[in-house]
């Protein structure tokens, strides 16, 4: 069996791999046996602008650009859902700040100027919401489902977990067992810290915890923003979160933080509700809050991308797209998002 490229791990990034392989033609093989990734637990909203400070993200708009399109194809369109934002203000100073942000530049696409009072007589919100435009979330359980099975149709997709010492690495052509490959890449989240390769690459876990719940009559048509996200999911379903630590015991949901989901949804409406679900998930991280792409710098057939933290809906495409040009020779990858960086 041969092929171009082995990628280890279906997240959102070995996903958007394979999409920009196929664009080029390169053939591939995805290695993945977790039944249930950090990306299919993810809350999956795409939105450029950081709304704590009221700024945009790194090249946002090519980002932006790039990325969302690749949802928008029609393939896709049972997962894709554009919605606005709105981040409940809290003072008048919050007010304020609104105002003074929409006239910046890089982020006056995304800002209405306009404050909403009254946006939804069930939301509790005083002083108001700001609307964010160009935003809304993606079902990625739903995508990694159907993109799956198709690649399983097309002996694509190997439901095993990658085994590191069967990989063969002394060769020009790299072996994995039956196959033959010239690169693998490894889009593995959290789980690089077991991989001997690039496990020394500053990738930190932060935990996130969410809650599903039914409100019947709330009637929310757009994402809210206040302490949590609130998405609606349809039918009066919602999803609470997430929460964000650097320091846990284990992967599994907490009482103290279902607790405190509760809370905050509640500051938002007085509709009584009933939760559904509640779940935790480990986000990959980096300290200068950049991905990491690229290649090993001895082993050149060797590649990662990760660090991908609570923007991957919106960086995937787009850092798939730029290691995907690397591989071939076509582009080099900028200095601010190579992995070489903490090497």
């Amino acid at each position: 069996m041969q092929r171009d490229v082995l990628i280890v791990g279906f997240g959102l990034a070995g996903w958007a791999l394979t999409n920009a392989l196929k664009k080029q033609g390169i053939s591939f093989v995805v290695f993945d046996g977790q039944k249930m990734s950090s990306s299919r637990v993810a809350t999956g909203i795409y939105n450029p602008v950081v709304l704590k400070r009221f700024r945009a993200i790194w090249h946002a708009n090519e980002i932006m650009e790039h990325s969302i399109p690749v949802y928008a194809q029609s393939e896709f369109s049972d997962t894709f859902h554009p919605m606005p934002i709105h981040r409940v203000l809290t003072s008048v100073s919050e007010q304020n700040d609104w105002a003074v942000a929409t006239d910046k530049a890089d982020i006056d696409h995304y800002l209405n100027p306009n404050i909403l009072t009254n946006s939804n007589s069930n939301i509790h919100t005083p002083f108001g919401v700001g609307v964010v435009d160009h935003t809304g979330w993606v079902d990625t359980n739903r995508l990694l489902t159907k993109s799956q099975k198709e690649l399983e149709q097309q002996h694509s997709f190997i439901g095993e977990v990658f085994d590191y010492e069967a990989l063969d690495i002394s060769a020009n052509v790299l072996c994995y067992k039956k196959w033959k490959i010239n690169h693998v890449v490894f889009a593995e989240g959290v789980g690089i810290k077991k991989n001997p390769w690039f496990s020394t690459l500053p990738i930190i876990p932060n935990k996130g915890e969410w809650l599903i719940v039914s409100c019947k009559g709330l009637n929310l048509k757009t994402i809210l923003k206040s302490n949590v996200f609130v998405v609606p999911l349809g039918n009066d379903m919602y999803r609470v979160g997430a929460t964000y630590a650097r320091e846990f015991e284990n992967i599994f949901p907490t009482d103290e933080r279902k607790a405190w989901l509760i809370t905050q949804f509640k500051k938002l409406t007085a509709f009584p509700f009933d939760v559904i679900d509640h779940g935790a998930g480990f986000r990959p991280t980096v300290p200068d809050r950049k991905p990491l792409i690229g290649k090993h710098p001895i082993r050149k057939n060797l590649w990662c991308i990760n660090g991908l933290g609570s923007r991957g809906v919106l960086w995937a495409p787009y850092l798939a797209t730029k290691l995907v040009a690397a591989l071939n020779n076509a582009q080099k990858i900028s200095s601010t998002l190579n992995l070489t960086r903490f090497w």
